[in-house]
Order: structure tokens, then C-alpha cells, then sequence
């Protein structure tokens, strides 16, 4: 178990926005997806976990003043 973090990709991507000056986009991919195929119900909990983490943290970047 102590390796998923290899099959989890709770990787955060943050780049400029073309279209709007002086704004970043951050995107975040889904771990949920990975936890699904490995077929190990266990970590599906901990995907949830790292998805409801992410969300808050992406949530809290779009509500910070300009």
C-alpha cells in the first residue's frame, strides 16, 4: 500500500490563461479513476479522500481576492 501513492495521481498543474491577463488556470486530475482499476476496494476510500482534498483546495483558489 505504501507504494500508491505511484498509482494515484494527485498531481497540479497550474499555467497561464491565454484569454484573461494576469490569471493562472490550475487544473487537477481525478484520482478516483486510478483506484478503480486496481480492483482494490480499499483504496477507493483513499482516492475519495484525495479527490474531496483537492476539490477544497482548487475550491479555495476561486474565492481568493484579485
Amino acid at each position: 500500500m505504501r507504494q500508491i501513492g505511484l498509482l494515484l495521481p494527485c498531481n497540479v498543474v497550474v499555467r497561464a490563461d491565454r484569454t484573461a491577463e494576469n490569471s493562472v488556470i490550475v487544473d487537477a486530475m481525478n484520482p478516483a479513476p486510478m483506484a478503480e482499476v486496481t480492483g482494490e476496494p480499499a483504496l477507493g476510500a483513499i482516492a475519495d479522500e484525495a479527490t474531496t482534498r483537492l476539490q477544497a483546495a482548487l475550491d479555495s483558489l476561486n474565492t481568493q481576492p484579485h
